[in-house]
């Protein structure tokens, strides 16, 4: 399975939620994670996928200092 299959079964899951009556942010939210447990693909990779930006927690970085 590729990048477009997952994206693809995100989006049908996403209009079939839809035209259950719910709204299009809680049907994205609930595609993204039936899909991830579907496929056995990790939440934040398919949120990286869909365009989700990270957030800060999850960034690790480390800093050097200079001195």
């Amino acid at each position: 399975m590729d990048i477009f299959d997952v994206l693809g079964a995100i989006s049908k899951r996403k209009l079939t939620l839809m035209y259950s009556g719910i709204n299009e942010n809680e049907a994205l939210t609930k595609a993204e994670l039936d899909i991830s447990l579907e496929y056995h693909i990790s939440l934040f990779d398919i949120e990286k996928l869909v365009g989700h930006k990270a957030s800060r927690t999850r960034t690790h970085r480390h800093r050097r200092s200079l001195s």
